[in-house]
This record gives structure tokens, sequence and C-alpha cells, in this order.
């Protein structure tokens, strides 16, 4: 059986339409999270929340999906990641449990924060139905945690 992240790089092999750059990204993102499962300083509170942004990752019919989209298709799971390493950030009060777990090109505090700043251009008015189709109110999440 072949690994997710090798399928999703052919996937997306040769891309260059809108966010290729970001989308090039998104086997690193997806082997970060499988990565911080298995980190010892990953917040016990935060692997569910991890486990969700793989399996997000590996459902074919998610908010925007690859099949209708193509590579494209991959902006939500990409932000859903972004979001989700930026939780385990904050939660860990240290961005070294990303570094450690990440293989990307582009440094992943920034390309967090970048992903996170183009929120709007990548997923629209969208954040609320990814959070909704994730559970997210259902794992733990603190009540004050926003998803505007």
């Amino acid at each position: 059986m072949k690994r997710f992240d090798a399928m999703l790089e052919k996937d997306i092999s040769g891309y260059e339409g809108e966010f290729s750059k970001l989308i090039a990204e998104a086997p690193a993102l997806y082997r970060m999270m499988t990565r911080l499962l298995d980190d010892r300083a990953l917040p016990r509170s935060m692997s569910p929340l991890v486990i969700a942004a793989i399996a997000y990752f590996i459902l074919p019919e998610d908010i925007i999906p690859e099949e209708k989209f193509g590579p494209a298709g991959y902006v939500d799971d990409i932000y859903l990641c972004a979001f989700v390493a930026n939780e385990v950030m904050t939660e860990s009060a240290s961005p070294e449990i990303l570094s450690r777990n990440w293989d990307g090109k582009a440094p992943v505090v920034e390309l967090i924060g970048e992903i996170l700043d183009r929120e709007g251009e990548l997923i629209g008015d969208k954040k609320e139905r990814i959070m909704q189709y994730i559970g997210y109110d259902q794992l733990g999440m603190a009540a004050s945690d926003s998803i505007d």
C-alpha cells in the first residue's frame, strides 16, 4: 500500500495554478501532523485535533473536494493543518514542536502565519463549515476559541 503523502505528492506534481507554492507544501504539512502524534511533547489535549486534521486530509469529500477542484482542492486541508499547527504551538508554548517535525521547504512558523493570514483568500467563508465537519466543538477545545 502506498503512503498517503506519496500519493499526495503525485497528485500535486506539476501543479502551477492558484496557491501553487502553498499547495506544494501539502505533503510536508500532512507528514508534520502524523509526526506530531508520536512527539512526546504534544499536549495530550491536542491529539484529537491533530487526528482530525489527518483524517480531513485523507477524506475525498471534504468542504473543497480535490475531485472537483484538482490540487486547488487541498487549500482547505492546508488551512486546517495550519490552524491545528498554530493551536499546537500555542498550547505547547513553543514553535520547537513544529520545527522538529517539519521537513518542508518553507520555514514552518512563517508558513503557518502566511496560511492563517490568507484565510479569506484560501477558504473564503468556509472556516465554520470546516470546523463543524471535523467536530471542532466536540474535540474538547476551549469554549473561548473562536471559529469566526
